[in-house]
């Protein structure tokens, strides 16, 4: 056994797989599980639950209103995008002319966040008022500026503060935590959201928006969608109600470059899920601003016709072919590095890694795959002049957050969640750093969290893992961050057949048998163990159920996780 084995809750054994797999998950009861299953608009929260929500689009219905100058700032990943086009349409929509200016930093040249000079520069444009989305909530210094310069500054986010964290003095601050423990851990564009929402209503002066306003709340949902998948944030209560239903409307979504988007890579016309995005939209997206400037999907988000939709997404397209490369390229050289230096070693229990020449735009990526890989938490930087700048990715149970918490006087900057953030620190405080991290996670890290678990939610027997169980188990999705794919343990199972397939045999391919009762199983990356899997012995495994379709036939099928062979 490669993987902890998390054994489920006991639950009702007259409950069908799905059921079980909820009541696992502390859905108890039927109207429990049936209202999970069956979530609706209804349910999401109202702006008026969102702290700072209300305040902010009332300030933003007055400007437009008095036709002052508005400027979105926003971030350079698929989050701040999609934050920066859903408050750009809606407040377009109420504005009846071009709509507001959007700006986003670019990421090699000014890095995260808004400062003074920014604010310097917007109010020389005549800006009169800005509004931030997903970046950071401690801009103290350009608040500053924004009071001096007489320009209004609001701040919207979702990333974790501190308690003692000093707020800046704006016109109004926008934040799911500012008042204690928030219902739904937003992205920042699930803030943005909740903010149109709220604009629309006070422009209606009803909670019953007009129809106009109805309409771009609907469309930007598989926007708002999207962007929440990609900053995989936890999808539960209203993250989950977005994704879901954005999901939904995603193939018919009546928006050029989202129809441009998912024309390059070739989704399909119907039930798309979170792993469309995961891996196929958003990898777009965030590629303009990891490799060159997010300027690029932005406009293909606001402001790109038919015409040159097309061509902005083969863009895209290409400069995430690019950070592919670029990404493998930086994996293989980390590795290296770790094996030459022996840095995996079990008494190393964080890693940090710096190469001069790393591209700074995929560091993030590259530590959160090498995470996967080693079952610690990583930390990689690049230089920037006298500087390294960096991401840091994290293991379930270990806050990289408060870890960098306790290195605050080594860095300059940093901030993010507890599994991945990002850091900033002069270049003569490396050592020292190292140092200190790695010593704040040996202590904080047990053996026992550097081995990877596998929480099962339901034993089951193969004569269960029909069609329409699978169908069943996907209404549980949309999956990812706080609710994962549901996994399933088969005791018992006999193979009747294994055999390498893909490119160098690189995959399995295994058919089960079990009273009765078969199935085929794919298990990724395990080429290797085609000789070690017996025709005809018994095995344990823990597995997903999914769907498979081939010539418009679909079936049952478990993607392998981790076995259980004979001899344990």
């Amino acid at each position: 056994m490669t993987k902890r084995w998390k054994a489920p809750k006991a639950s009702d054994p007259r409950l069908d797989l799905v059921g079980r797999i909820l009541e696992s998950r502390g859905f108890e009861g039927k109207h429990a599980r049936e209202t999970f299953l069956n979530p609706t608009m209804l349910e999401l929260e109202k702006p008026s639950e969102l702290p700072g929500a209300v305040e902010a689009a009332q300030l933003l219905v007055d400007a437009v209103r008095a036709k002052k100058k508005i400027l979105i700032f926003g971030d350079y990943d698929a989050d701040g995008i999609t934050a920066s086009a859903v408050l750009f349409h809606m407040i377009a929509a109420a504005s009846g002319r071009e709509g507001p200016a959007v700006y986003i930093p670019d990421r090699f040249d000014e890095g995260y966040g808004i400062r003074p000079e920014a604010i310097e520069k917007f109010a020389k444009q005549g800006i009169d008022l800005v509004i931030t989305v997903d970046c950071g909530i401690t801009a103290v210094e350009a608040a500053h500026k924004a009071t001096e310069l007489g320009l209004s500054l609001i701040i919207t986010d979702h990333h974790t503060f501190r308690k003692d964290e000093e707020f800046p003095t704006c016109a109004a601050i926008v934040h799911p935590a500012l008042k204690g423990e928030p219902k739904t851990l937003y992205a920042g564009v699930g803030v943005a959201y909740q903010v149109a929402w709220a604009f629309a209503e006070i422009w209606s002066d009803s909670a019953t928006v007009n129809e106009k306003f109805r309409d771009v709340l609907l469309n930007m949902l598989p926007i708002t969608a999207i962007g929440t998948i990609a900053d995989m944030v936890p999808l539960k209560k209203s993250n989950r109600i977005i994704a879901k239903w954005g999901l939904q409307m995603l193939p018919t979504i009546d928006h050029v470059g989202l129809q441009s988007i998912m024309k390059e890579i070739k989704t399909p016309k119907s039930a798309l899920d979170a792993a469309h995005v995961s891996f196929g939209i958003a990898p777009l997206i965030n590629a303009a601003g990891r490799m060159s400037h997010a300027a690029i999907a932005l406009d293909l988000l606001t402001h790109l016709d038919g015409k040159l939709a097309d061509g902005a997404a083969a863009e895209l397209a290409e400069l995430n072919k690019r950070r592919q490369k670029t990404q493998r390229d930086i994996q293989a050289e980390a590795l290296q590095m770790i094996e030459e230096n022996n840095l995996d070693d079990p008494s190393n229990r964080c890693l940090v890694l710096h190469q001069e020449k790393w591209a700074r735009g995929v560091v993030g990526i590259c530590a959160g795959q090498l995470v996967n890989q080693l079952s610690r938490p990583v930390i990689m930087l690049a230089s920037d002049g006298d500087n390294y700048v960096g991401s840091a990715r994290s293991i379930p149970g270990y806050s990289i957050l408060e870890g960098l918490h306790e290195c605050e006087s080594l860095l300059l900057t940093y901030g993010g969640h507890a599994a991945a953030a990002g850091l900033t620190l002069h270049r003569n405080k490396f050592e020292e750093f190292v140092h200190a991290i790695t010593a704040h996670a040996n202590e904080a890290i047990s053996e026992d969290q550097l081995v990877p678990s596998v929480k099962i939610d339901s034993i089951a027997d193969l004569s269960e893992i029909t069609i329409e169980a699978a169908c069943s188990i996907a209404k549980i999705g949309p999956f990812g961050i706080g609710n994962p794919t549901p996994r399933v343990q088969i005791k018992g199972a006999k193979i009747v057949d294994c055999n390498a397939m893909g490119q160098n045999g690189g995959h399995l391919s295994i058919r089960l048998s079990q009273s009765g009762s078969s199935i085929r199983c794919v298990w990724w990356n395990q080429g290797e163990m085609v000789d070690r899997l017996p025709r005809g012995g018994l095995i344990n495994l823990v597995a997903t159920v999914t769907i498979n379709e081939y010539r418009g036939h679909r079936s049952s099928q478990l993607k392998i996780e981790d076995i259980q062979l004979p001899s344990g």
